[in-house]
């Protein structure tokens, strides 16, 4: 018995729980006694009476242990990841059987972020209706007189009505409205801890789910220290962080200049005209529509009214093309651009092979976690083109 009190103290001590156990009252366990000895406790919870009385020491390893589990709570609440993240103690439980104690904490990283979905536009035929003069034959009578006698003689002469008619016209129609989502990214780290009172091993284990935000790490050894009556820093408990939030950032970027050096290099013998920045912008999906541009990007079919909005922006782009067309002493019209363009052909023009190549340079847009990660790119196609002049003898 002395040697079981002996080895109580040097744990208690070692644990930091130097204050001296409280006795079991076996009196009053005695004449109110369990009817069945729980395997587990939970002490997060207050504590049963006739536990208490009954079992040795509980009423002194719950307060301990309480008291370690709210050092634990004080520290990692302080480290809130996110504008939801959250820190609790799930779990702190004494297994009778066993004599071991077993903790669960809980830090978890949550966000949540509001994005805007822009809407989605095209171009619709839309049926609208104009008077017009319609022309049509009619006789007119003129008075004429010869030696005092008049006769009505008939002139024909094309007249006009009005008339409504019929016409098309394309504008621009919302497919689908712009709308509000709300975005979240959450990962959690777990700390399992289990204290053998008998024996004094100590079980620390730390586990972090890889979620968005990455993987976050915590020190599991600074917490192990809480439990083992020490307090160490902030900066020891969290060893690694790969999330800032609230603030997330843009990373948007336009690919207009790395798409146009590329094309460029890539035909060094050559004269190269890229199209202009202002056209590139014109033709995207946003003022274009989705299905017309991409089909074109992707190698498909031009549509007559795509076809002809390009032509009318051509007119545009040819006031940029003075210095393509000093250096190979061709001025192209916007018929042969087009009909190089859609029917992917070349043409033999003063000494040069020349033909239009037909890229994307997207705009990409992304959003990101300062000194984090970053959601999924979104490319948003754009229409770009270079003409390119080789010369024939090269």
């Amino acid at each position: 018995m002395k040697s079981q009190l002996i080895s109580a103290l040097t744990i208690f001590t070692i644990l930091g729980l130097s204050q001296p156990a409280k006795a079991y009252n076996l009196e009053a366990c005695a004449k109110d006694p369990m009817n069945a000895k729980p395997e587990t406790i939970n002490l997060l919870q207050p504590l049963d009476k006739k536990m208490v009385n009954c079992i040795p020491k509980l009423d002194s390893i719950a307060s301990q242990w309480q008291s370690k589990a709210n050092s634990i709570s004080s520290a990692i609440n302080v480290v809130k990841i996110g504008n939801q993240g959250e820190s609790n103690i799930e779990k702190l439980e004494y297994n009778v059987t066993g004599n071991t104690v077993a903790l669960i904490a809980k830090v978890q990283a949550k966000h949540t972020w509001k994005e805007t979905i822009p809407a989605v536009k095209t171009k619709v035929p839309v049926d609208k209706w104009r008077w017009v003069d319609i022309p049509y034959p009619d006789v007119r009578w003129h008075k004429k007189c010869k030696l005092g006698v008049c006769v009505k003689v008939p002139e024909n002469f094309t007249n006009y009505r009005k008339e409504k008619v019929p016409y098309t016209v394309m504008e621009i129609r919302t497919i689908t409205p712009e709308k509000v989502v709300s975005t979240t990214a959450s990962a959690t780290c777990k700390y399992n801890y289990t204290f053998n009172l008998s024996t004094l091993e100590q079980k620390p284990v730390f586990n972090c789910g890889q979620g968005w935000t990455g993987n976050i790490k915590l020190d599991a050894s600074a917490i192990t220290k809480i439990l083992n009556g020490e307090m160490p820093t902030l900066g020891s408990l969290i060893t690694s962080i790969n999330l800032t939030p609230p603030l997330f950032k843009d990373a948007n970027r336009d690919t207009y200049n790395d798409v146009k050096n590329e094309i460029i290099a890539s035909h060094a013998g050559s004269i190269v005209y890229f199209s202009s920045e202002s056209f590139v912008n014109w033709a995207s999906v946003e003022n274009q529509g989705a299905n017309g541009i991409a089909a074109v990007i992707s190698g498909g079919a031009y549509g007559a009214e795509l076809t002809r909005q390009i032509a009318e922006r051509l007119t545009i782009e040819l006031t940029f093309m003075s210095a393509f067309a000093s250096q190979t002493a061709i001025n192209l019209g916007v018929d042969q651009i087009i009909s190089m363009m859609t029917g992917n052909s070349a043409l033999n023009l003063g000494g040069y092979k020349v033909s239009v190549k037909v890229v994307n340079t997207p705009n990409v847009i992304q959003k990101c976690v300062v000194n984090g990660d970053c959601l999924p790119e979104i490319k948003s196609p754009r229409l770009g083109f270079a003409i390119i002049a080789t010369p024939i003898n090269s």
